[in-house]
């Protein structure tokens, strides 16, 4: 019973929100369409035109997937792993570079050089201190090469990451769901991330939807299995800490478990596995934590000040104001303020002031807006922050390609084509309100949770919905396996009218 009532609430709020998202993506479409140059629409009119040669050939079509494609599906999925590769090693020799802002400043400090935002940029901000430290220690391992080396040493990293991330996805689905769940799940993952430049950026977006997939693969293992227990609980705690350090935001899934859980708590106190195991990922994270926290506060690498930590308000202020992005008005007037009690007085006094100024129907005009410049931009925002967003080392005509295609941002036929994809990714996604079970229930509150910390702190940005990506795929793919059956259903029952 509590599944149903669980269920019901959050696919409102999704409902909700993904109406818009969908507004959102469909108008962005319609405005790329109506900008494209003329050879845009003819690779649109070809692209048409071999859908409609799909749908009146998909007998023979059908017949030629059994005879020729299906028997030979492990030498097409060779070499479709094989292109991937040469295309995600083509990208990173011909876009890495070095991006001025968040990125450039933490490459910057890892090769021990002075970064632009000065010394305090860490103490503002000790989320991304965590990372300096992993490209620090990788900049060490590999004989302090130069930066553009480095870049791509990074790079290569984020892809190996995102195609094991993929991979864990693939055969997670397969686990936990079925094969059309897998496929879909990981065709999304390849197409919107693993195909895309995403990997060619050193900050915390390509890592955060790795650790995404991690987290919730290791997650479901503590739960359903009962072999090696003891070792995903370690895990579980350890990635409870590089979650948080990497991303904040990207322990909603935990929290989320929590809130699927609550209603069986009576139930889950008998279970001793479980207590044990969470007492032990728990327990694990506090120490890994206590551990870190202790090196930062007292290392001789870069001095770290906690009083001048943003506070959560700090970025709620953010996101209530113009956008709901990033704002450096606000970012410096903090600054200035040394005492944390008073600036985050300040900060929630901002809110408050905003909020009465804008009012309730106000702030919802206000979310709706933000909840598309969060969810509707199919390139993730790439190219819209810093100057410039990303300056490649490689200019030469071997990287024609993929400048023509991702600098400064997304061709307008790639963003095109992501627009309708998307589109079809959330209508999916729709169908999973009907599969009432734990998973997709922690899949549902996980993906609510991302959108509402977007909306309620610092967002504007499609960028942030990266590390949310992985959970969305896989009710996508809930969604298309539900519709699949609906439409099974529904051409027998026509058949045995006829």
């Amino acid at each position: 019973m509590w599944e149903k009532s669980l269920n019901f609430i959050v696919s409102t709020l999704l409902s909700i929100l993904l109406m818009i998202t969908l507004l959102g993506t469909s108008s962005d479409l319609l405005f790329n369409i109506g900008n494209s140059s003329k050879n845009s629409v003819i690779i649109l009119n070809v692209c048409c035109i071999i859908l409609l040669a799909f749908i009146l050939f998909r007998n023979r079509l059908r017949k030629f997937y059994k005879k020729i494609i299906l028997p030979n599906s492990a030498k097409i999925v060779t070499i479709f792993v094989i292109f991937i590769c040469f295309w995600q090693t083509y990208l990173i020799i011909t876009i890495s570079g070095f991006s001025k802002w968040d990125p450039g400043n933490i490459i910057l400090q890892a090769m021990n050089k002075n970064q632009w935002a000065g010394k305090d940029y860490f103490s503002y901000y000790p989320n991304t201190y965590f990372l300096m430290l992993i490209e620090h220690l990788i900049w060490l391992i590999f004989g302090k090469p130069r930066i553009e080396i480095l870049s791509i040493i990074l790079n290569t990293v984020n892809y190996l990451l995102i195609d094991s991330g993929i991979y864990i996805l693939y055969r997670m689905c397969m686990k936990y769901f079925n094969l059309t769940v897998a496929k879909i799940a990981a065709f999304l993952a390849i197409f919107f991330i693993g195909l895309s430049p995403w990997g060619c950026f050193n900050y915390s977006d390509p890592l955060a939807f790795s650790l995404s997939i991690f987290s919730l693969y290791i997650l479901l293992e503590v739960w359903f299995s009962n072999k090696r227990r003891i070792y995903y609980s370690i895990l579980l705690g350890f990635l409870i800490v590089v979650d948080y350090l990497i991303k904040p935001s990207l322990v909603i899934v935990f929290i989320a478990a929590i809130i699927v859980c609550v209603p069986s708590i009576k139930q889950i106190i008998k279970n001793k596995k479980i207590i044990f195991s969470t007492i032990l990922a728990v327990g694990v994270a506090i120490i890994l934590l206590s551990i870190y926290t202790t090196y930062r506060n007292n290392n001789n690498f870069v001095k770290f000040d906690s009083n001048k930590s943003f506070s959560m308000a700090h970025f709620a202020n953010m996101g209530i104001k113009n956008n709901g992005a990033y704002s450096q008005e606000i970012t410096v007037r903090d600054m200035k303020i040394a005492n944390p009690k008073e600036r985050n007085k300040a900060d929630i006094k901002d809110w408050i002031t905003e909020f009465n100024k804008k009012g309730i129907t106000g702030y919802e005009i206000f979310l709706v807006k933000k909840q598309v410049l969060n969810t509707a931009d199919t390139s993730f925002a790439w190219g819209s922050d810093g100057t410039p967003f990303i300056r490649p080392y490689n200019n030469s005509s071997f990287t024609e390609i993929s400048h023509k295609l991702f600098l400064p941002k997304y061709h307008i036929i790639l963003k095109i084509f992501y627009d309708m994809l998307w589109i079809l990714t959330i209508l999916f996604l729709f169908f999973s309100f009907k599969e009432v079970n734990f998973i997709t229930l922690l899949l549902k509150y996980t993906v609510l949770g991302f959108l509402l910390f977007l909306l309620l702190f610092e967002g504007g940005r499609s960028r942030y919905m990266i590390q949310c990506l992985p959970y969305v795929f896989i009710l996508s793919g809930v969604g298309f396996y539900q519709l699949k059956a609906i439409i099974q259903i529904i051409w027998r029952n026509s058949i045995n009218d006829i």
